[in-house]
């Protein structure tokens, strides 16, 4: 007895030193690793009260900084980008001018499909006077608008007056048309890029092709993850405003970036719609409807003497590029034309087969993200042009053609494609934010998951742009003590996890600075103007409850959506249960989407880091069942 007594005396005294040892902050040289490490990660808070972790404390200290946005200023003599720009002596007049008193032309913008004028800077296809002014329609129909113009050369987005009514009238003209809808929508961002209204606007029995774009972003938690993620799309799209799913035709995932999926989507036009009537790219504002139209244009769809004639659309980050209705003339699938196709494809088999398999290897490898994205090409059987009649041979007597001739008659019977103008989906962040943020908010490689665990009373934030906070986490007949989260965003949008209690304050302390990142202080006279515009986060009415009623089979059980920002996974233990409050700017796009879109997400993450609320993250991919 007594020796037993004097054992538990010596275990508590160890255990007592141990603690104190690690209470201890000041430098020690015997210290162990793991107490050097838990005592970093105190020294990194010490200054920050109620913050328990922040992915810019944690990276500042790499060399790698993350990619900043520079923005390059145009220069003041843009108008001599034109060719028919005349110059100017004087130097006020370098940047042009306006004059209401020349008519408008009934010619449209290569760019955006306004019509041009010289009247307003404000007003959609504006073009300074000086170059406007005496020239021809045929010389108009080779130039862009000032605002098409500074979006090419110099990323630059100029603002317009075009009212979210005048968007839906002008694709409004699809009622009462047998026409095909193509309607896209954002991978990264769904149901927020799901128009409400597309039901009124297609009708009910609008025949339907369902496009999810940005596919090559997504990670790839398995081998069908492609099936998974489109019934998701689907599911969403007829809970969200699409009708009863009926109507829809197809629904097919592509990439505009690496030409993913566009071959098959143009076989499945051919098989599906054929030649019957117009077909209309619909969607929300920077879905990818204009480079899916580019793409096309240079495609079996698009019709090979039109090709080169048509001026491709102008794309870009922001949204609202398209400001009217672009077309070009689609190509009949006729039955040799299909077969000729078929053969083109098949011949291009093995060699993308080959392809993809070197790729996958690479991937495995070396780990490279691009290596395992969706990728392909999109290439041409019909490459012959008909016979114009030596256009270009001048001495002739011919004007050059450089413009496609809608009037012709061989376009009298023509179908055609139209991309329409983007709507703007009430629950879509991008009006609050500048040019700048919104590239941050673009990924621009294979989204990689962030992983974290929270505990009751404790809150996250994405960025400054949205806020979860863990009300309580129950689980069977027991209090559980964390959450695991999965964050899927852009890497430029810093994570930041807090007492709830605090949040509020920690969210006026931070916002505007590295810390929160998004938004940004304005680099005008008073920095903190925009800020005080800033509208701040607001609670969705009523608590989010999820629940896993089962047992724990390390699959996600849900999505909260974060409109524009992204949104975070949830993976609960079996026969668990929590209660959340979620937080954005007006409330906006917040949804619990169910099943989750990339359910294990937690093969994509790496082990729990000691003394810290993160995991490691891994690669964003794995080739599995």
């Amino acid at each position: 007895m007594l020796k037993s007594s004097r054992l538990y005396k010596i275990i508590n005294k160890n255990v007592s030193i141990g603690c104190s040892r690690l209470q201890n902050t000041a430098p020690n040289v015997f210290q162990s690793s793991r107490q050097k490490a838990w005592q970093l990660a105190r020294e990194r808070y010490r200054n920050h009260e109620h913050v328990h972790y922040s992915s810019f404390l944690e990276l500042r200290r790499k060399s790698s900084a993350p990619l900043s946005v520079i923005q390059t200023p145009y220069p003041e003599d843009w108008m001599e980008d034109y060719e028919f720009y005349e110059g100017s002596t004087d130097d006020s007049d370098k940047q042009g001018s306006s004059d209401p008193s020349v008519p408008a032309s009934r010619v449209p913008c290569n760019g955006c499909g306004a019509h041009l004028h010289c009247s307003s800077t404000s007003l959609p296809g504006y073009i300074p006077s000086e170059i406007f002014r005496r020239r021809s329609d045929q010389e108009l129909r080779t130039i862009t608008c000032q605002r098409c113009h500074f979006l090419k050369h110099y990323n630059i987005a100029l603002d317009v007056e075009v009212t979210p009514a005048s968007y839906v009238d002008t694709i409004s003209r699809i009622q009462d048309k047998y026409a095909l809808a193509i309607v896209m929508v954002d991978l990264l961002d769904f149901p927020s890029s799901i128009w409400p209204g597309m039901q009124h606007v297609l009708g009910a029995k609008r025949p339907v092709f369902l496009v999810g774009n940005k596919v090559d972003l997504l990670p790839r938690d398995s081998n069908v993850y492609l099936q998974h993620v489109k019934d998701s799309l689907q599911r969403e799209f007829v809970r969200h405003g699409g009708g009863n799913g009926l109507n829809i035709k197809n629904v097919s995932l592509i990439s505009a970036k690496t030409g993913y999926g566009i071959e098959e989507l143009i076989t499945q036009l051919h098989k599906t719609w054929e030649y019957k009537g117009d077909v209309y790219l619909l969607g929300c504002t920077n879905v990818g409807k204009s480079s899916l139209f580019n793409i096309l244009l240079n495609s079996d769809y698009c019709r090979p003497q039109a090709s080169e004639l048509v001026r491709k659309a102008t794309t870009c980050p922001w949204p609202g590029t398209t400001l009217k209705l672009l077309r070009f003339p689609i190509l009949r699938p006729s039955g040799d034309r299909v077969y000729q196709r078929f053969k083109r494809l098949v011949s291009e088999r093995s060699e993308k087969a080959a392809l993809d398999k070197l790729r996958r290897e690479l991937a495995k490898e070396t780990g490279a993200s691009f290596a395992a994205e969706p990728a392909g090409s999109v290439g041409r059987t019909f490459e012959k042009r008909e016979d114009v009649n030596d256009a270009f041979a001048v001495a002739g007597g011919t004007s050059p053609i450089t413009t496609l001739n809608e009037r012709g008659s061989e376009y009298k019977e023509a179908r055609w494609v139209y991309d329409t103008p983007g709507v703007m989906q009430p629950d879509q962040l991008t009006p609050l934010l500048t040019a700048e943020e919104l590239v941050k908010l673009q990924p621009t490689k294979m989204i990689r998951p962030r992983a974290f665990r929270i505990k009751p009373e404790m809150s996250i934030f994405l960025g400054g742009l949205a806020r979860l906070d863990l009300v309580e986490i129950t689980g069977f007949k027991k209090q559980l003590d964390y959450l695991k989260v999965f964050v899927f965003s852009s890497d430029h949008l810093p994570v930041l996890i807090a007492d709830t209690p605090e949040a509020e304050s920690i969210y006026k302390r931070y916002l505007g600075t590295p810390m929160l990142g998004v938004p940004t202080a304005g680099e005008d006279s008073d920095p903190q103007a925009r800020l005080k515009r800033w509208p701040g986060l607001q609670c969705k009415e009523g608590d989010i409850v999820v629940q896993n009623e089962g047992r724990s089979d390390g699959k996600l059980q849900c999505d909260i959506t974060l409109s524009s920002a992204g949104w975070m996974g949830l993976l609960l233990p079996g026969h668990a249960e929590c209660r959340l409050r979620v937080w954005t700017p007006q409330a906006l796009g917040i949804y619990k989407r169910e099943p989750a879109l990339i359910p294990l997400a937690d093969r994509l993450v790496g082990k729990h880091i000691r003394y810290s609320l993160a995991y490691n993250t891994a690669k964003p991919f794995v080739f599995k069942k």
